[in-house]
């Protein structure tokens, strides 16, 4: 394995639970105790959480075992099970006498010709769908945030979180952090009306031209399972997507879970000079 970028401090783990994807607060929170599920868990859905809130990176190291029990608590063999848990899921890496990590991401696949909208393809297959916004806002970028954006760390970029609907039932969640300074007048729009592709489009002056895309496959956890209707244990196929403008310039980096029963259908075109 790589050798790690830097250690994750104890006070990390607390901030995110409940929180938006993409970047979390650094407030401290503990566990809420359901005393009808295991403690182990609870504690890998807390830990998973933050990873899904890209506040703990691939090859951060998160905190040891020792400091786990003293945030939450919670005894050696519990903290054990919760990270076994987690490496069985592919999500962490355990170095002997270095520590746990978060895994690498997996593998990227092309998946089609055009960026996605997902919109769009709802109409061409004559689905009606209603889009509820569970959150929108401005906020400083986070690092991460102003690298995927190419603009400045904590400068302003815009937050929004949807649920798509079809007949009453939801089928997507997406989370989208976006480049307001290319867009002016984004946070604004009616985005129960209007489709954010278009919006992107109409506020830049630009047409959407690219689309870097990556497909996990992720464990709800509580928090999507509760936007989704799911199981929190449910698999969902997770894109994620970084989308620029016909200029070069990124404007979305967003993440879409998809309901369990849901699959996107690309295409993909071997280029005409073969290569070894």
């Amino acid at each position: 394995m790589a050798n790690p970028m830097r250690a994750a401090t104890v006070a990390e783990i607390g901030g995110g639970i409940g929180q938006t994807a993409g970047e979390r607060a650094s407030s401290a929170v503990g566990v809420e105790l359901n005393h009808k599920e295991a403690l182990y868990t609870q504690l890998a859905s807390v830990i998973r959480e933050r990873i899904y809130a890209r506040a703990w990176t691939p090859r951060m190291k998160i905190p040891s075992e020792h400091a786990l029990m003293a945030q939450f608590g919670m005894a050696r063999g519990t903290v054990r099970k919760a990270l076994k848990l987690l490496v069985d899921e592919g999500m962490l890496v355990q170095v002997r006498g270095s520590g746990t990590y978060v895994a690498e991401p997996g593998i990227s696949h092309p998946a089609g010709i055009r960026p996605l909208s997902f919109a769009e393809s709802l109409r061409e297959q004559g689905q009606d769908f209603r889009t509820r916004v569970i959150e929108k806002r401005i906020s400083p970028a986070s690092p991460e945030v102003a690298s995927e954006l190419r603009i400045e760390e904590g400068g302003e970029a815009m937050f929004m979180r949807r649920v798509r609907t079809v007949h009453g039932e939801p089928i997507m969640c997406q989370e989208s952090w976006l480049n307001i300074k290319e867009c002016p007048g984004l946070f604004d729009v009616d985005y129960t009306q209007e489709s954010l592709f278009d919006a992107v489009q109409t506020c830049a002056g630009r047409k959407v031209k690219t689309s870097h895309m990556r497909y996990m496959a992720r464990v709800a956890g509580h928090e999507h399972g509760e936007l989704l209707d799911c199981d929190e244990s449910a698999a969902l196929l997770l894109l994620e997507q970084t989308i620029s403008l016909e200029d070069g310039v990124p404007v979305e980096w967003c993440s879409t879970w998809f309901k369990p029963g849901q699959s996107v259908v690309g295409t993909a075109v071997q280029p005409d000079e073969s290569r070894a």
